[in-house]
């Protein structure tokens, strides 16, 4: 037996992506008793990679890349399994996955920025967007000119673009949105 002394927090972060990590080897091998034992493997490689760990990187973005080599590994060790994916469709499965994750990312962060907004600004955005209402309805609605509206708007967009980029990069950097 191999006695290892795994930080704390680096364990935490292990044992806080174990679903994530099986999900993904699933979607690249969907077999569950193998994707059992391929999430056991990786757990072993990231226990003896710990030092390897680039805390500036992504964590589960690392997670996956080992998990990806050894989904790999186990493919070309059972090659004779009736059922194997073939390189080029689970680089496809990796690239809808990425996508898919970075979707739902960008989802979380915008409405977590969208709650952010000021009420008038979340009501005038409703109006536009929800109820695609037009800008003299808004101006209407709220009071204001068109012209103060549609600068709202601008400002909007503007303040959304820049708090889900910030919200995304916050997340890549700590695996988790800033309050």
């Amino acid at each position: 037996m191999i006695d290892i002394k795994l930080s704390e927090k680096y364990e935490e972060k292990i044992q806080e992506f174990q679903p994530n990590i099986y999900s993904y080897i699933l979607s690249l091998h969907p077999n569950k008793t193998d994707a059992e034992d391929i999430l056991q493997e990786v757990n072993f490689v990231l226990i003896k990679k710990e030092s390897e760990y680039d805390s500036s990187k992504s964590f589960k973005g690392w997670c996956f890349a080992i998990a990806r080599y050894q989904v790999m590994a186990h493919r070309t060790k059972h090659a004779r399994s009736r059922i194997s994916f073939s390189d080029k469709l689970v680089d496809a499965i990796q690239e809808d996955f990425d996508h898919n994750e970075d979707f739902s990312l960008q989802k979380k962060a915008f409405a977590l920025c969208f709650n952010k907004l000021p009420e008038h600004m979340r009501k005038i955005a409703e109006l536009r967007f929800k109820e695609d209402c037009p800008l003299k309805e808004i101006a209407m609605k709220t009071n204001r000119t068109i012209g103060a509206v549609s600068a709202t708007l601008f400002r909007i967009r503007s303040n959304l673009s820049k708090c889900v980029k910030s919200q995304i990069s916050h997340y890549n950097v700590h695996g988790k949105f800033k309050n």
